[in-house]
């Protein structure tokens, strides 16, 4: 006869047998958290491996067509628009990203633009795809362009331009426009619709401060809306000079990326309060703005921040601030509302608001040109040049906000 004990630890046993029959053999293992994770057709191997260690979210389709390894990393990157046909000109690393319906589909090589200090280099800001040309040829040089599609006025996107000989131009000179190579050109064309929303752009990425100086915004959540110099087409009649078509943008302008959390602008070197002026009549456009006097390697200088939601309570007429303080947080005022919109600008505009510091830095602690410069509106105006001059704003009281906070040495950083 069985002890009472043995008949016990049998039936026990037979029990937990029983058990993890049903149940299966994993509960006699140690717990463990399983990821399942589906794989994705046709998505390059490293963008895979990313996407599985990077919790952030994936702005790639499967069919992407990258023009190198290295754009895979695009994959992370928002779109700085909301629209169903993006196409967003990086001038800084010289590619344009397509997207469509919020997902990067191709990317595309620019071969050669115009350098970054001289007239007349490629606009930025936000612009509509024009009118396309299978071939046409230049009205400055007898040169011919195929696959050419409007960027902006008289701004394209184009191949490798061929004097009448077929002969291929081999200078890197652009007067402004992009050039593709040919096959890249050919592709883009074919891509391209006419009335698709453009972003041209740069970005912010590995500047380096000059001594003294602190950033006007947190440079990893911003990029370049428009650059100093950034040309605005107002004359409509033909003249053989162009550059007697446009006036010039005279600030940098900072506009936050879709996920930016700090929307401060801060003062970029000490100073004294020179100028408060507040949004409504005889703000010149610039909403809420404020005016800071420098001291800057032996010379008087004031930097503008303008289009300011609000400003800091602290910043007040003759108030000393230092490097890094906060100006104010950075909104789209103008002309006593909100007004600054993407596409159309207006107070009763209904299109997502046009966010951005317009920052200046110019010899005199006015709204206005230094010097008075006279302007010719889009409209047809002519009045004193607030935000823009008639030509290059070096030559009327201006400084290069980007070449003078950061170093030359990273200036190509910023579409250079």
């Amino acid at each position: 006869m069985f002890s009472r004990a043995i008949i016990f630890t049998i039936i026990v046993g037979v029990l937990v047998l029983g058990v993890v029959l049903w149940y299966g053999f994993p509960l006699l293992e140690q717990p463990h958290t399983f990821v399942v994770i589906p794989p994705i057709p046709d998505r390059p191997v490293r963008a895979i491996a990313l996407a599985t260690t990077t919790p952030s979210t994936y702005y790639c389709s499967p069919q992407t067509e990258f023009a190198t390894s290295s754009d895979q990393q695009l994959c992370y990157q928002q779109p700085l628009l909301n629209r169903f046909r993006l196409f967003q000109v990086d001038l800084t690393d010289s590619r344009i990203l397509f997207y469509e319906n919020g997902m990067l589909q191709e990317t595309f090589p620019i071969a050669y633009q115009a350098a970054y200090a001289r007239w007349f280099k490629t606009p930025t800001g936000y612009f509509d795809i024009g009118v396309k040309h299978p071939k046409f040829m230049s009205s400055i040089v007898p040169v011919y362009m195929e696959d050419a599609v409007q960027l902006y006025q008289d701004f394209f996107i184009h191949n490798i331009p061929y004097y009448t000989d077929g002969t291929k131009v081999t200078s890197q000179f652009s007067g402004g426009c992009l050039r593709l190579q040919d096959s890249v050109a050919k592709k883009f064309y074919d891509t391209a619709q006419t009335g698709d929303a453009v972003v041209s752009y740069a970005t912010l990425d590995h500047l380096i401060l000059n001594s003294g100086f602190a950033s006007p915004v947190v440079l990893s959540q911003y990029w370049v809306r428009q650059r100093f110099n950034s040309p605005l087409k107002t004359v409509w009649a033909w003249h053989q000079d162009t550059s007697k078509n446009y006036i010039q943008h005279t600030g940098l302008d900072l506009a936050p990326k879709p996920d930016a959390t700090d929307m401060h602008a801060y003062a970029i070197y000490d100073g004294t309060v020179a100028k408060i002026t507040l949004n409504g009549a005889g703000d010149g456009g610039l909403g809420n703005s404020v005016i800071i006097k420098h001291q800057i390697g032996g010379e008087t200088l004031y930097s503008l921040y303008g289009h300011l939601a609000s400003i800091d309570p602290a910043v007040t007429l003759d108030a000393t601030l230092h490097a890094g303080d906060s100006v104010g947080v950075i909104g789209n005022t103008g002309y006593g509302c909100n007004y600054w919109h993407v596409g159309k600008d207006g107070c009763s505009e209904t299109s997502e608001p046009d966010t951005h510091l317009h920052l200046e830095i110019k010899t005199a602690p006015v709204l206005q040109a230094p010097d008075n410069n006279i302007c010719t509106l889009p409209s047809g105006k002519v009045t004193e040049c607030i935000g823009y001059t008639s030509d290059d704003p070096l030559n009327h009281g201006y400084r290069d906000p980007l070449l003078t906070i950061f170093t030359s040495s990273s200036r190509q950083q910023a579409g250079q």
